[in-house]
Order: structure tokens, then sequence, then C-alpha cells
């Protein structure tokens, strides 16, 4: 029995959803998205490059196949860099019709 796929996805959003110490750029509710290999960041947004650094890995993951039981599906936190700030991102995928992509497929 093979383990049911999930498409990946070209278009990842990546939101910050926590700061216990805000020590450098970071701020919650900052966040970017990546459809294919172009970022985006919202008009006048910025984001934490070393944050920026510590996910762009993921977000690559995310952009691939993934297996329905992958961490990445069940678990999209990241963290960033900086322990003393525990910075914590969600990392969602879409398709390009704008919906999330929790769908299996075989």
């Amino acid at each position: 029995m093979t383990t049911p796929m999930l498409p990946g996805s070209e278009r990842v959003r990546v939101v910050v959803e926590k700061i216990d110490e805000v020590t450098g750029a970071g701020r919650v509710g900052d966040s970017f998205e990546i459809d294919g290999t172009a970022l985006t960041l919202p008009d006048g947004g910025t984001f934490c490059p070393y944050a920026l650094a510590a996910v762009l890995p993921v977000v690559t993951m995310r952009q691939s196949p993934l297996p329905a039981d992958s961490w990445l599906i069940r678990k999209p936190w990241i963290c960033g860099p900086d322990a003393r700030e525990n910075l914590i991102m969600r990392v969602e995928g879409f398709d390009t019709d704008d919906v999330d992509t929790q769908e299996v497929v075989s």
C-alpha cells in the first residue's frame, strides 16, 4: 500500500503567528508569498531576513508533492533562528485558484 500524496503548491504563504520577545524586525502578522520563484511582500510590508532564511528551505519542500502524513502538512509551523525571540511562522500552500491544498490525491 502506498501513502497518498498531496500535490505541491506552486504558491506558498508564510505568516508570522507568534513572537515572545521582539528583538529584530519581525512582527506578528508579517507575511510574504512565493509564487513559483517570485517572492512578494504586502504593500509596505517587511520581513525579517533571518526568519526568511530559516523558512525558505521549507517553502521549497511545500512546493513539492508531499505524503499526506508529512509533518509539514500536520504541523505547518517553523521557528525563526533566535531562540530568545521565539518567532513562529505558519507555512500555507495554495493552488492557483486560492484554495488551500489539503485535499488528498492518490
